[in-house]
């Protein structure tokens, strides 16, 4: 190889290495840990014929030494391991460095599921003390990461645990 030919040779390696750090950088994202995310509140918003809506306030905690920006999220909601509502929402949060908010969404059930369920529960709702047994949730989805300028990654979630009808009767 005679001198020309080297020296076009090597701007096109070093080219070509940094090109290959770059994409090694964005592949790892900002983000140190996956964020936290379990259900916080759920309220009735509107109840229809065959449809109901409802509120729910998911908590979303950041383990990071960086903000966190949410562009969006969907989720699923089980009771008692049926399927409960599903929904979506798309508005922007920041959630501050180690720090923690709730982001609402709404979430859309079948009429038909929910009887299908209140019948269920009304065949067995009591433990052997007679109170009411909680109710086992289990919240599944996935958070859309990132801000206008950045590289967006989609993480999955999931939370468990049990909601307490105790203050219902």
């Amino acid at each position: 190889m005679n001198r020309p030919e080297r020296r076009l040779c090597i701007p096109a390696l070093i080219t070509a290495l940094c090109l290959i750090i770059i994409a090694g950088c964005a592949g790892t994202g900002r983000y140190a840990n996956a964020p936290r995310i379990s259900l916080a509140d759920i309220r009735v918003q509107e109840i229809k014929t065959l449809e109901s809506a409802f509120r729910i306030g998911l908590r979303v905690i950041n383990p990071n030494e960086v903000p966190l920006e949410i562009s969006g999220l969907e989720c699923e909601l089980k009771i008692d391991g049926k399927n409960f509502a599903t929904g979506v929402a798309g508005e922007h949060h920041v959630i501050p460095a180690y720090g923690s908010a709730i982001v609402p969404v709404t979430v859309y059930a079948s009429m038909l599921d929910m009887v299908a369920s209140a019948v269920a529960f009304a065949q067995g709702p009591d433990n052997d003390d007679g109170q009411l047994k909680p109710l086992r949730y289990e919240l599944t989805g996935h958070v859309r990461l990132g801000g206008k300028n950045m590289l967006k990654r989609t993480l999955p979630f999931q939370s468990k645990g049990e909601l307490s009808l105790e203050g219902a009767r």
